[in-house]
């Protein structure tokens, strides 16, 4: 596929998600808008579809297929021995709300950690370099870098597992309980665990296999991961029935987005935005 079709498909994919996550949610005190088909599975395949295509766009076929293939694996095992042991995340189990499994986890979760795993893998470089992708970094900068990865994108699950393991939804259950909203501490901690073992593998090989063709890139397109970051946030602060969210997820979302919003605006147009 040419690149920019490739661009327009995934603009395509962001825009159906942003309609039927934030801008419908936004809209919602003024007019009532139809929501598309699919449910949280129907909005977990559009955000996954474009962190896909735009990825490929940005970092390279090869890139985004061991990225993917990591994010997946990695997830997925981390998982299934979280639910097996409780080791991990905390003593949980997942019902059948989010479809088919693969053993104890649903095959949608690990399709689910790529799509928010891309968009927080821009902003942290945005937030720390300057700019999208970040490449020929040392050893130290590789772990810094994944670490801080790894915050953006736990910051997700401030939100998202108050929502899903609520009552609304109950896609899966907290055995033991916690203090946050009925999650333990622990999930966090294997939150990053899991997020840095996956971001860490992908820029090893990032740095050792560099894609041998690079796309034009404009701040728009550097833009459209912030875009989807944001409408997840949206999403999760606004749309649901758990009270509190409206003010936790501006800032632990919100913050990092708008440093690497900041960023983008102040560096865009300097040879090393790339």
């Amino acid at each position: 596929m040419k690149p920019t079709m490739l661009i327009k498909l995934s603009a395509l994919f962001l825009i159906l998600y942003t309609y039927t996550t934030a801008i419908r949610i936004l809209l919602d005190p003024i007019i009532h808008l139809p929501a598309l088909p699919g449910g949280v599975q129907g909005e977990t395949l559009l955000l996954l579809m474009f962190s896909l295509t735009h990825a490929i766009y940005l970092l390279g076929r090869l890139q985004t297929l061991v990225f993917f293939v990591a994010a997946a694996v990695i997830s997925w095992t981390f998982e299934e021995l979280g639910v097996d042991t409780g080791m991990i995340f905390g003593n949980y189990y997942y019902t059948d709300m989010l479809g088919p499994k693969l053993s104890e986890v649903p095959i949608l979760i690990p399709l689910a950690w790529f799509m928010m795993i891309y968009p927080s893998f821009i902003i942290a470089n945005l937030i720390a370099e300057g700019k999208a992708v970040v490449r020929d970094s040392d050893l130290g900068t590789i772990v810094r870098l994944s670490l801080l990865s790894a915050m953006v994108m736990t910051a997700w699950d401030l939100l998202i597992d108050p929502v899903l393991s609520g009552p609304d939804y109950r896609a899966w259950i907290w055995v033991d309980g916690g203090p946050y909203y009925g999650v333990p501490a622990q999930n966090y901690v294997g939150w990053i665990l899991t997020t840095f073992t996956i971001y860490l593998c992908f820029r090893l090989f990032e740095r050792k296999f560099p894609p041998s063709e690079r796309n034009e890139i404009t701040a728009t397109i550097i833009a459209m991961p912030l875009v989807a970051y944001a409408s997840v946030m949206i999403s999760n602060s606004f749309g649901s029935n758990v009270e509190g969210l409206q003010v936790i997820g501006p800032f632990v979302m919100g913050m990092p987005l708008m440093i690497a919003i900041f960023r983008l605006l102040k560096n865009h147009g300097r040879p090393h935005d790339y």
